[in-house]
């Protein structure tokens, strides 16, 4: 067998079982009736993508593992972590007709989720990741998502994996206009990189001449 192809086999097989393990994680599911599921020490979630339910691993290495299942429509968010590092919690909650979104920024007024087709993962140093390749030869689709307190729906701004163009920040300033401040700021601002673009709304206040 041709070595690149070897090599290349061997390349995504360590990354399929590296993207196994950064799923894997401690959390909480906070279903929409109130109750709370928790992980006691040796269980483990599956961070879910698309519209997918959420497995809970009760004794997720031992040989008596058992298997919950709680439904995409029944949850309203789970709250979860890498063992590792317990005081970074990665927030997920399920849109309908999207799936499941990373909640990347949130305050009183807005919150900014990204959409990942591919999935997610948690490092042990607590960071996130998007996975955006579809092995080493393709990008999967990303999507930075928007909604207002208040809305019930979700409005997509376009790809979390490109450069901003100015038509990135004119969707973000037409969705965010009744803050005229702060859309100005964003259409003048230039910026290219699209996650600092998304911070700014850390600043969205719609009322804040009124």
């Amino acid at each position: 067998m041709n070595k690149r192809i070897v090599l290349l086999t061997l390349m995504c097989t360590m990354a399929v079982i590296a993207a196994q393990a950064a799923s894997l994680v401690q959390g909480r599911i906070y279903l929409k009736d109130g109750r709370v599921i928790e992980c006691a020490e040796k269980d483990r979630l599956e961070i879910p993508k698309h519209s997918q339910n959420v497995k809970l691993l009760r004794r997720a290495f031992y040989k008596d593992k058992s298997k919950e299942v709680y439904v995409f429509e029944e949850i309203d968010s789970i709250v979860c972590w890498h063992v590792a590092s317990p005081e970074y919690l990665r927030k997920f909650i399920p849109a309908p007709g999207i799936g499941w979104l990373w909640v990347y920024l949130e305050t009183p007024q807005i919150c900014a989720c990204v959409y990942s087709q591919k999935g997610y993962g948690v490092d042990d140093n607590g960071g996130i990741e998007v996975w955006v390749k579809h092995r080493y030869f393709s990008r999967s689709r990303t999507a930075y998502y928007l909604r207002k307190t208040g809305d019930n729906e979700f409005h997509n701004v376009g790809s979390a994996s490109r450069n901003a163009k100015n038509v990135f920040r004119e969707r973000i300033a037409a969705y965010i206009s009744d803050d005229p401040e702060l859309a100005e700021h964003i259409l003048q601002s230039g910026n290219k990189n699209r996650s600092k673009t998304i911070l700014m709304l850390e600043a969205y206040n719609p009322q804040r001449d009124k």
